[in-house]
């Protein structure tokens, strides 16, 4: 009987673990996250570049020392401090308006990012694994993204009523009651007792024989780069569509709205673009043609003025831009050893995080120059990288 109650406890995981999923992917500043750094903190946009900086080599730095807490205190127990680093970060965040407290904010951010990174997977694969399930792992991570995606999707909009109609301050400081509450549904969990997988040898691995990959491997190589270098430059649209969006005179209120539906367009385009590309047999023209339809809507976003083409244009490299990376995934998978897989992938997803550590503060200081000339410059430099690609249509 007891082993009966405690399956059940253990199913019950996986609901848990979707409200859980559900709460911390609330992220009421987001769709005002340039407005509360500079309205209410004080700052200036190459501070707030410098601030992702931070917060994206935290993460790096704490992946290795974060998987060693989860395995030595236990999954669960991971993501409870997973969840209360990011309430305490939030309260850092909107207690004093100083560039010192936010850097402290975004590395305390960064040890909860970097804590369930990785951490929930194993959580959830061990719960299945108990209850005879494993092989749904694919099905119920999906699952947890949609409950995130869904939960930024909401809460984008309600934090710009937040801070119309209370204050932009308030956006930030709600976060931390929220991210309190998945806390205690935290709490709730029942550890799964398997044998833990060591993830801090995993990410010595990664420091070693996913170099080691990349040095044998002349196409994956080119097909990371290419990849990686333009989709960076489309990226930077993350940190900048919202002052593009002051300087079209968008009132704040709509923020949060026309960020719900850049969420909804890329979620369409995610699904749609793999399908198209599929069906095409050019698989190099194709992504030659995404690439120019990029670098030519940020042109015409440095030039324009008007309203709606402008947001019109943002929702073209949100829709075409974000996805791209899905056009590489057959073609780098094809080129790695199967044993290595996780290892060459996660490297990938490093060598991203270096090149978004260096380029942002460049974004910060072009943007604070003229953020027209910034979309141009950005244009040009995907439709330069376009036309030197090595790729060639075999690789993908």
């Amino acid at each position: 009987m007891s082993k009966l109650l405690n399956a059940l406890y253990i199913k019950r995981n996986i609901g848990k673990i979707y409200l859980f999923s559900f709460i911390l992917g609330i992220h009421t500043v987001r769709g005002v996250f340039i407005p509360y750094f500079t309205d209410w903190g004080g700052l200036t946009f190459f501070e707030i570049m410098l601030l992702q900086s931070i917060f994206t080599i935290a993460i790096f730095l704490l992946e290795i020392p974060s998987g060693a807490i989860a395995d030595k205190i236990g999954r669960k127990t991971a993501i409870s401090l997973s969840a209360l680093s990011v309430a305490v970060a939030a309260i850092f965040y909107s207690t004093i308006p100083a560039f010192f407290m936010f850097a402290i904010a975004e590395i305390i951010w960064g040890f909860g990012v970097a804590l369930y990174s990785g951490t929930d997977e194993a959580f959830i694969f061990n719960t299945l694994k108990i209850l005879g399930r494993e092989k749904e792992l694919p099905k119920i991570m999906g699952r947890e993204q949609t409950m995130r995606l869904i939960a930024l999707t909401v809460s984008a909009p309600l934090g710009s009523i937040i801070a119309e109609y209370i204050s932009l301050q308030f956006t930030m400081t709600c976060l931390a009651f929220i991210y309190f509450g998945g806390f205690l549904i935290s709490l709730t969990f029942k550890e799964p007792k398997i044998v833990n997988n060591n993830k801090s040898e995993r990410y010595l691995t990664i420091l070693k024989d996913g170099f080691k990959q990349f040095r044998k491997v002349k196409v994956l190589r080119i097909l990371c780069f290419d990849r990686l270098f333009i989709g960076v430059l489309i990226y930077s649209l993350f940190w900048t569509y919202q002052v593009y969006f002051e300087v079209l005179s968008i009132p704040i209120l709509w923020f949060g709205f026309l960020t719900s539906l850049m969420n909804i367009i890329q979620a369409i385009f995610m699904n749609l673009l793999p399908r198209i590309e599929s069906s095409v047999k050019k698989k190099l023209i194709f992504l030659i043609i995404v690439d120019i339809i990029n670098g030519i809507t940020f042109i015409f976003m440095g030039f324009t003025s008007n309203t709606f083409l402008g947001v019109f244009l943002v929702l073209i490299i949100v829709g075409i831009g974000y996805p791209r990376y899905l056009l590489y995934m057959n073609g780098i998978n094809k080129f790695i050893e199967s044993e290595n897989r996780a290892t060459v992938l996660s490297t990938i997803n490093m060598f991203a995080s270096i090149l978004r550590a260096i380029f942002n503060p460049i974004v910060g200081i072009l943007v604070m120059w003229n953020i027209n000339v910034f979309f141009f410059i950005i244009g040009i430099g995907i439709l330069s990288f376009t036309l030197l690609t090595r790729v060639k249509n075999e690789y993908l």
